[in-house]
């Protein structure tokens, strides 16, 4: 009887490559949304300034952003060692970080989405085009991030075709 076996979807060295690609493109996919979101300021009055900040929502955005980035960097950089070691590394723990990384980057999405979706309800028929610009910026960071999930989702995918080798 043969054994069954667990077929990559992925060459080996493929998906390596693949998994390097997708987090390099994480990485910039999250550095952009968060100086889209820092640059974003909307000035009512001379003395009346809104920044991200001053929203929680995009505080965590923002906060969700720079978590993304650091483990992004960091997993590229793994990355990078394995596909010059040919290591497969610790698969358990790729596995459920990015399964933690991508719930807190399509959260951080939602909140980001909401939040505009928010303040275009609150500021009404009464938008110009300055708030338009506003809400336009937001709206991109928002689907950035949203881009920046969808990786991590892929990259979990792929994460977990490892373990039924691995275990």
């Amino acid at each position: 009887m043969e054994s069954q076996r667990q077929v990559s979807v992925l060459p080996q060295k493929t998906s390596r490559f693949a998994i390097l690609g997708l987090r390099v493109l994480t990485t910039i996919l999250l550095v952009v949304p968060l100086a889209i979101l820092v640059s974003n300021v909307l000035s009512v009055d001379r003395d009346q300034k809104y920044h991200f900040y001053d929203f929680v929502p995009y505080r965590y955005m923002a906060a969700s952003s720079v978590i993304g980035i650091a483990f992004s960097v960091f997993q590229t950089g793994v990355a990078v060692v394995r596909l010059r070691r040919e290591n497969h590394g610790n698969i358990l723990l790729d596995f459920y970080c990015d399964k933690v990384m991508s719930t807190l980057l399509a959260t951080g999405s939602v909140a980001g989405f909401v939040m505009t979706a928010q303040l275009q309800k609150q500021w009404g028929e009464a938008v110009s085009d300055y708030y338009h610009k506003y809400f336009k910026r937001s709206y991109a960071a928002d689907g950035l991030v949203f881009l920046a999930f969808v990786c991590t989702f892929i990259l979990s995918v792929l994460s977990s075709y490892a373990l039924p080798k691995k275990f």
